[in-house]
Order: structure tokens, then C-alpha cells, then sequence
């Protein structure tokens, strides 16, 4: 990125869990930006106000934010136009419409490749596979993510997101022996840096367990709930898994106690109701049989 050297990379001041506060951070740089006289800096920078804006769910705002970008990008600033057809992308998709994004997070591939912004590249591609309806392409593309990433070692932390989105695609395909080697491998991965997520843990109980092997499911998922318990904390993704691991070893007393907890948590959770409702409904079902 061609800035200033008085101004700081933004993108390390990130942080993705609060967006509000990095919204702030944003907002409180702008003005050492803008009287830097460095347009380029400025128009980034506000690409990503306006990401913030759209993961707290202010899609109207977002939208307002990168109409204002979008009139002041010129030919001299394909930086700056990757970022704004990123970020009108995610806006789009995450307000409900992804057909819309995906002609944006194809032109942002083709403009970031041109230019040699390999992370970019890479974000694009992985936000085409998201939006893919068909699993089998997303596949594909989460695939092409994975050699662009093993063509670049400084990009080597896009393989957390496309191994589990792979994984994902995978599952939705049953092909359950896939999904179970790139579930693994995200899995190695964490260890690396430390502690496993444990809901990648579940996702390989999940996997395992679709699979025909519930056993290994419930020997990932008990040690993951009874340390939640013994922090007094609970989840109501791994009651599920939980939940379905006992019942499908028969285990069915076992499994309700599960099932009742994992409706009463998740059916209090915003995405799962929007897009589990089936299985929402299911683990009713199971909780009041």
C-alpha cells in the first residue's frame, strides 16, 4: 500500500469480533489521512469504515459510505477499487443479496490479480466460493483459493478460512471423507497456534458422525462439553453435536437432555434461525419427544 510514512496500516488494526471498535480506530485515523493529502490512503481507509459498518448490520450506511468512494475512484487508484468492490460485495451479500455481490467479487479477482495484490486475490475468490450456490463450484473455487495460497507463503493464513469453507462444501455434497481431511488440517493448523477451535472440533464430530462413526464423534465432543461445564459456560452447537452423537449410538436418554438444552440456546441465535430452520425445528422435535 503507497502511503505516508506517518500513516499506519489499517489492516493491522483490525479486529474483526468488534467492529464497532475498530470503526472507531477508523474514524479517529481519517482526519491524520485526509490532511496527509494522500487519496489513496483515504479512500481504503473508508472502505473499510464502511466494512465495519456493514458487519454491525448498518447496510444502509455502508452502502451510503462506498457511493461517496465509488464517485472519487479514477484509473490511478485500482488499489482503492479492489477494496470498494470488496466491500460492496459483502455489504450486498451480507443484506441478502448475494447474486448481486458476485459479479464484484469477480471483477475485484481480476483487478487484484492485474495488480499483483495476492491477498486481495485471494479474499475475492474465497467470497465468489461463499457465494456460490452450487457446492461442487465452490469447491472449485475454495481449491483455487488453496494453490494460490500454496504458491505464496506470506499468504498462508487464508488457509484457515478456505479449509473450513471447503470442508463445508464438502459436507453439503456428502462427500464426508473430504470434508473430514480438510477439517483435520484446519485442525493442525490451530494446534499449531495453540489451542484447536472448538467448533472445529465439532464440525470433525459432525463429519465423523455422518460418516458412520458416532464413536469418534463422542469421543471429540465429551471432553469439549465437559470443559465448558467445568467453566460453567455452555453452547448450543455442541449440545447439538452432543446431542446427535448419542442418539446415534442409540443412546437416546442421553441424547434428550442435549437436544433440550441445544433448541433452547440456538433458537435464540439470529443466523441459526435464519438459516438452520429445518434443523431448528428438528432438535424441537427431538427436545419434546
Amino acid at each position: 500500500m503507497d502511503t505516508t510514512k506517518s500513516l499506519p496500516n489499517f489492516d493491522k488494526l483490525w479486529d474483526y469480533q468488534d467492529p464497532a471498535a475498530t470503526e472507531t480506530k477508523f474514524r479517529e485515523l481519517l482526519p491524520l489521512a485526509e490532511s496527509a493529502d494522500d487519496e489513496t490512503y483515504v479512500l481504503e481507509l473508508k472502505t473499510q469504515i464502511a466494512r465495519t459498518l456493514g458487519l454491525q448490520g448498518k447496510f444502509d450506511e455502508s452502502h451510503a459510505l462506498l457511493d461517496t468512494i465509488e464517485k472519487r475512484l479514477t484509473p490511478d487508484t485500482k488499489l482503492a477499487r479492489v477494496r470498494y468492490l470488496l466491500e460492496r460485495g459483502r455489504a450486498m451479500n451480507s443484506s441478502g443479496n448475494p447474486e448481486d455481490s458476485r459479479p464484484l467479487f469477480e471483477e475485484a479477482y481480476v483487478l487484484a490479480d492485474e495488480i499483483h495484490e495476492a491477498r486481495l486475490a485471494i479474499d475475492a475468490v474465497h467470497m465468489i466460493a461463499i457465494v456460490e450456490p452450487d457446492p461442487h463450484k465452490q469447491i472449485e473455487w475454495n481449491l483455487k483459493g488453496i494453490e494460490q495460497v500454496e504458491s505464496d507463503a506470506s499468504q498462508q493464513g487464508w488457509l484457515h478460512a478456505l479449509y473450513n469453507n471447503i470442508g463445508e462444501s464438502y459436507s453439503a455434497i456428502q462427500d464426508y471423507s473430504n470434508a473430514l481431511v480438510y477439517f483435520n488440517m484446519l485442525l493442525e493448523l490451530q494446534k499449531e497456534r495453540g489451542e484447536p477451535d472448538i467448533y472445529t472440533i465439532k464440525d470433525v464430530a459432525r463429519v465423523s458422525r455422518l460418516s458412520g462413526d458416532p464413536t469418534a464423534s463422542l469421543k471429540l465432543m465429551q471432553p469439549v462439553f465437559d470443559e465448558l461445564s467445568s467453566q460453567n459456560k455452555d453452547d448450543g452447537w455442541i449440545r447439538e453435536e452432543l446431542a446427535e452423537a448419542f442418539l446415534a449410538l442409540g443412546q437416546t436418554e442421553r441424547a434428550k437432555p442435549h437436544f433440550v438444552k441445544a433448541y433452547e440456546l440456538l433458537s435464540k441465535e439470529p443466523w441459526y434461525k435464519q438459516n438452520q430452520a429445518s434443523q431448528l425445528e428438528r432438535l424441537k422435535r427431538m427436545a419434546e419427544a
